[in-house]
């Protein structure tokens, strides 16, 4: 759906209940210096961002009967580069607590949009080497 993944190269490796993690190989996505481009790290976090929104809405449009349509766009975002990334790239979204997806699906339900924040991290050898937090609003 987002033509950068495909440039990037995106794969998922996991997506279950509790987070959804991307990867992307570093070939695709390296600088000048071989390391990890700073824009593909906070493209491939927002994207993960991104994919834990989209799997909440798909699941919710599973639930219901009439079927709507939405829209999911990023508010805000903030990254903070804590280290070069040398290898492939993997980004992790936990999947937000049950309360925040209540009250996320609960003002999306009355004010027909909502806003939801999420952190992702670039990992690399278990350190973070990037932290993005991001602010997504979804309109129905």
């Amino acid at each position: 759906m987002i033509p950068l993944a495909k440039a990037m190269g995106v794969g998922v490796e996991v997506s279950d209940d509790r987070a959804l993690v991307l990867t992307a190989p570093k070939e695709q996505n390296k600088n000048s210096l071989n390391t990890a481009f700073g824009g593909s790290l906070v493209s491939l976090a927002t994207l993960a961002g991104y994919g834990v929104v989209w799997e909440l809405m798909r699941e919710e449009k599973a639930q219901s009967e009439k079927k709507p349509t939405w829209h999911i766009v990023v508010k805000e975002s903030r990254a903070a580069y804590r280290r070069p990334v040398i290898g492939d790239l993997r980004a992790i979204c936990e999947r937000p607590a049950q309360a925040a997806i209540a009250e996320f699906k609960e003002a999306l339900a009355r004010y027909g949009k909502a806003k939801l924040k999420l952190r992702a991290s670039i990992i690399e050898n278990g350190n973070v080497a990037v932290d993005v937090q991001a602010a997504f609003v979804v309109s129905l």
